[in-house]
């Protein structure tokens, strides 16, 4: 079972963090567009967002499942301090990409121009979370 819910995790980290470095690397290679086609464009290639949520969702269950088959107390003890912080930053992240969902749904609609600049930061600050939380996770069970 363990190595069952290890491989959602992963499969959750790949496509949430991916998520991440796909937007970064789609943003950067239409910065040299016309805005309303970017735009256009970056609402289409938002898509990739659901690979994100799909991500989390995988990592938060998966994750929660690992902590319960090897015991609340047994996982915190061995992560130690550095498991507090990837917990704290998954926290954030959550809370942050429940917000970049939001942006997303205002800045289809009519009137969205301020949500939509506001995306291309989010998503940065989404896929810094990211990264930090794997490499927190690195720390605390190496």
């Amino acid at each position: 079972m363990l190595d069952f819910l290890l491989i959602l995790h992963f499969i959750g980290l790949a496509l949430g963090v991916g998520t991440g470095f796909a937007m970064l690397t789609l943003g950067l290679s239409t910065a040299d567009m016309a805005p309303a086609d970017r735009g256009a464009f970056m609402r289409r290639a938002s898509v990739i967002t659901r690979n994100g949520a799909i991500g989390l969702t995988l990592l938060i269950l998966s994750g929660v499942g690992l902590v319960m088959a090897r015991g609340v107390q047994m996982v915190m003890a061995w992560g130690g301090p550095m498991f507090h912080v990837k917990l704290t930053l998954v926290a954030i992240m959550i809370g942050v990409f429940g917000y970049l969902q939001v942006l997303l749904r205002q800045s289809r609609s009519a009137d969205g121009a301020a949500a939509a600049a506001r995306i291309p930061l989010v998503s940065r600050v989404m896929l810094v979370l990211g990264v930090s939380v794997v490499v927190f996770a690195v720390l605390a069970f190496h």
